[in-house]
């Protein structure tokens, strides 16, 4: 079975998705180096904070990425059971979704967690959205982690370990109300990989041009291989 993926129109999203992450990820570095004290992603955007407009934009620029990388990859199947409910690309755009509600939701100051007693409902939106464009992007990654081609699978499987690692230390020390530094620099590790996955899967998928799928023997685990042009 042949797939021509790299095609110029794929080609040009491609670009288009590596520079608006990019461009986004400055933007809201830039903005959490106007800070000397240590805060967490989304407070940069809190009400009334000055980095407010600049990261609601770099936010913006981020999920436009995340939305054309799912174009990228939107021939991409995984496999498994529950994992190829849907394609990759659908959970990519879930995410991106969740996260345009958590960028034009923006928290409070400090933005207390859900029920707390000094969260509004502004905060609950947020970071409930943040949660789910998060868990959605965790869901995209394992869906790509059982993907046939094997460097998509490498690449996600290892993007998938390290993100989840240091997401869930972050946040467990977020919710234990423990040390903000330590907390909120591993949710900025955990940012950064994962803008790093998504470009790298982007390149990596245009990257291999033509390919083919090679089935050897019932039961064997396709692989991909170059299509000979000639």
């Amino acid at each position: 079975m042949h797939s021509v993926r790299a095609s110029r129109a794929d080609r040009v999203v491609g670009v288009l998705a590596v520079l608006a992450l990019l461009a986004g990820t400055v933007i809201i570095g830039t903005q959490r180096a106007r800070y000397e004290r240590f805060l967490y992603i989304s407070e940069l955007g809190a009400v009334y904070m000055r980095s407010e407009e600049w990261f609601r934009w770099g936010f913006v620029l981020v999920i436009v990425g995340i939305a054309l990388v799912a174009w990228v990859v939107r021939d991409v199947r995984s496999r498994g059971r529950v994992l190829d409910r849907w394609r990759p690309a659908i959970s990519l755009l879930l995410s991106a979704a969740w996260f345009l509600v958590a960028s034009q939701v923006n928290c409070t100051d400090g933005c207390p967690a859900p029920f707390t007693r000094d969260s509004t409902p502004r905060d609950t939106v947020h970071i409930v959205a943040a949660v789910l464009g998060f868990a959605a992007g965790a869901w995209a990654m394992l869906q790509l982690a059982t993907a046939a081609d094997r460097w998509m699978r490498r690449i996600s499987a290892v993007g998938g370990v390290l993100v989840a690692g240091i997401a869930a230390t972050g946040g467990l020390i977020s919710l234990a109300r423990g040390n903000t530094d330590v907390g909120s620099t591993l949710e900025y590790v955990a940012a950064a990989i994962g803008v790093a996955w998504l470009i790298t899967v982007a390149v990596v998928h245009l990257w291999q041009g033509p390919t083919t799928i090679v089935v050897e023997g019932a039961g064997a685990e396709p692989e991909r291989e170059p299509v000979d042009a000639t």
